[in-house]
């Protein structure tokens, strides 16, 4: 492994790095991040792996790779170009997560609430009210084209008409 450019970028707190690997087959991301994590001597969440470039029949491979001083500052710069609908899909994603546990915990506080009602109820009264269960309506489904013989003859019947009226109208 040959670097080929090495900047260091203070604006973002990160060390940009031009690579040259020779390698006999394509390297995949997380084989270059070690790689380069052992060459640089920083932890490899530090690291992001931009692109791996090869060329047909040839075994250099091309790759280009940020070093972050720090994860927070990784962090930092791939929300910085996320798209403004990540942004969106990030903010209710959250929002979800947010309530879903404030469901959660609602249902708790319900569950223990009845536990503590149930045996004050039990001790007071041994018959239950049961609350009359809706039966869904049947409705009437309509049948398959194939299970409909008597639509199949009028849609033939219609046709012969149409026919004998295109006949009727070529004379």
């Amino acid at each position: 492994m040959e670097v080929t450019k090495d900047t260091r970028n203070e604006l973002f707190k990160r060390q940009e790095l031009s690579l040259e690997l020779e390698s006999e087959k394509n390297p995949g991301f997380a084989e270059v991040r070690k790689q380069i994590a052992e060459k640089v001597g920083k932890p490899e969440e530090n690291i992001d792996v931009l692109r791996v470039k090869g060329n047909f029949g040839k075994k250099r491979f091309n790759v280009e790779a940020y070093v972050y001083d720090s994860k927070e500052d990784l962090e930092k710069m791939k929300k910085l170009a996320m798209t403004q609908k990540q942004r969106k899909e990030e903010v209710k994603v959250k929002e979800e997560g947010e309530k879903a546990k404030v469901e959660e915990e609602k249902k708790k506080k319900e569950e223990a609430e009845k536990s503590e009602e149930k045996p004050a109820e039990a001790s007071t009264a041994h018959v239950e009210e049961k609350e009359p269960k809706e039966e869904p309506e049947n409705k009437p489904t309509e049948a398959p084209v194939e299970e409909r013989p008597e639509e199949e003859k009028k849609a033939v019947e219609e046709e012969k008409e149409k026919e004998k009226k295109k006949e009727e109208s070529k004379e």
